[in-house]
């Protein structure tokens, strides 16, 4: 075999390890104690074909799937001195149904390492050539016999080749893969992403009870109701709202149905008319 296939197959190797999808090894599922049924309810089925694009800001990225009505499945993160393919991407999204995914690698620096070099040396051959002369003699009861012959020819050896090892240096450029698995979500019956009030917000507004909106989804009943970030929402059709989890479990009272929305917007009480959707089937 020749000396620079052994060296290519060696450095291969040694870049690309066992022959495992890393998105796969390295994968984390962010819908954990989330209950399938409620997962089920809440996504589309999945199309079928991934969409994978390059991000340079996941996060900022990633907000904007989110208010376009993606949901995060999950996410792979791993370092590595080798190359990862699109196809690996899409073998692990296709694994979880995810419709998008985000994609990115930063440059880590370079390393020193060492490989072994094999080197082959094959045996040498050898073409001999003999000649000369032969006396025989045969010696029986009939009597005996005596004659002399001339021999020549050629004769081939080859000595058995010989493998040797030497180590050298090479340099490692390392990257940090990262990669977010996003799938559509069905259509929500507001369409908002609402947290607990901070120390802060409580501090100014003086109250404890409500819920922040922190993202507004759009083509959605909250967006067309001109809901923004910041909004605190204190009440449903004149149904208190204590907290974000509070305010979740009783939007659903309203699905598919026109509803008063009660705002805080810098500090000032705003009551929106919202016609919501239905819930999701």
């Amino acid at each position: 075999m020749n000396m620079n296939i052994l060296a290519a197959i060696g450095l291969a190797s040694l870049l690309s390890g066992c022959a495992t999808n890393d998105f796969t090894k390295f994968y984390q599922d962010r819908t954990v104690g989330i209950p399938k049924d409620v997962l089920n309810q809440q996504l589309q089925p999945y199309s079928g074909s991934t969409q994978v694009f390059t991000t340079a800001d996941p996060t900022k990225d990633g907000i904007d799937l989110m208010r376009r009505g993606y949901v995060l499945l999950g996410e792979s993160g791993f370092e590595g001195a080798g190359r990862v393919t699109n196809e690996q991407l899409k073998e692990q999204a296709k694994t979880v149904g995810a419709d998008v995914v985000l994609y990115r690698n930063q440059y880590q620096g370079a390393e020193q390492a060492a490989m072994p070099l094999i080197q082959y040396k094959p045996g040498q051959t050898s073409t001999t050539y003999n000649s000369g002369t032969a006396n025989a003699s045969v010696y029986g009861s009939g009597g005996s016999a005596y004659g002399t012959g001339n021999y020549s020819g050629f004769s081939t050896t080859t000595s058995p080749g010989t493998y040797s090892t030497t180590i050298v240096p090479i340099t490692l450029h390392r990257y940090a893969h990262s990669a977010l698995y996003w799938r559509r979500s069905k259509p929500p019956v507001l369409g908002i992403q609402a947290d607990n009030l901070t120390d802060e917000i409580r501090m100014v507004l003086k109250r404890n009870t409500g819920a922040v909106v922190k993202l507004v989804m759009y083509d959605t009943p909250a967006f067309r109701a001109n809901m923004f970030p910041g909004d605190v929402i204190i009440a449903v059709d004149q149904t208190p709202i204590d907290s974000a989890q509070d305010f979740h479990a009783k939007v659903g009272d309203f699905a598919g149905k026109e509803c008063k929305i009660t705002i805080l917007r810098e500090g000032k009480e705003t009551e929106l008319t919202v016609k919501l959707n239905p819930k999701p089937l």
